[in-house]
């Protein structure tokens, strides 16, 4: 009994040592596809896009875009009350959650007002070329201290900040206006 048990334990030991004397052969990298979008725009051909999954409208410029400058927050309001891009009047200030709609992990375009190719955008090339960095938010924080404070988007890391009403550098606003939903008057 003892011989088997044995001769079982050389012949383990033997078919590892001849396993392991084999060279492996990993099979060849295949990149993953690349990821798909989840932001779907439509070119409305009049200076706005339509983000069909949300029923937003976005200005294809933003401020920075479309005056050649940072606007701080008062600036950016009065700017987006004053917009009559597509014949519409009605624009408004978004949301930061708004900005993560057009918000594209899956983008990486040069289209910043200044070109840097160390901080790409991540936004659809369908917006216009000479874009802000970051975009003011309607999110007003009204409080007792004169300059502060509000909610802005950051279009290369896709991270929301507070910054100072009168704060202007490399900021401005993508002004956005509700659609009617489907079916209702």
């Amino acid at each position: 009994m003892m011989k088997i048990k044995y001769i079982i334990i050389i012949a383990f030991l033997l078919n590892a040592i001849y396993a392991w004397a084999e060279p492996y052969e990993a099979p060849p990298w295949v990149p993953p596809p690349p990821p798909k979008s989840r932001v779907h725009l439509v070119d409305n051909g009049d200076g706005t896009l339509t983000e069909t999954k949300t029923r937003l409208m976005w200005a294809q410029k933003d401020s920075y875009a479309d005056l050649g400058k940072c606007l701080n927050w008062y600036q950016a309001k009065e700017y987006v009350e004053n917009l009559r891009t597509g014949g519409h009047t009605d624009w408004r200030l978004p949301m930061v959650f708004e900005y993560g709609m057009i918000y594209d992990n899956t983008k990486e375009n040069i289209m910043a007002w200044d070109h840097d190719p160390n901080q790409p955008l991540a936004l659809s090339k369908q917006f216009a070329d000479g874009a802000a960095y970051w975009y003011w938010s309607a999110e007003y924080n009204k409080n007792d201290l004169a300059d502060c404070c509000t909610r802005t988007a950051y279009f290369v890391t896709g991270r929301a900040f507070w910054r100072n009403l009168s704060n202007c550098t490399n900021g401005g606003v993508r002004a956005v206006r509700d659609l009617p939903h489907l079916g209702s008057d």
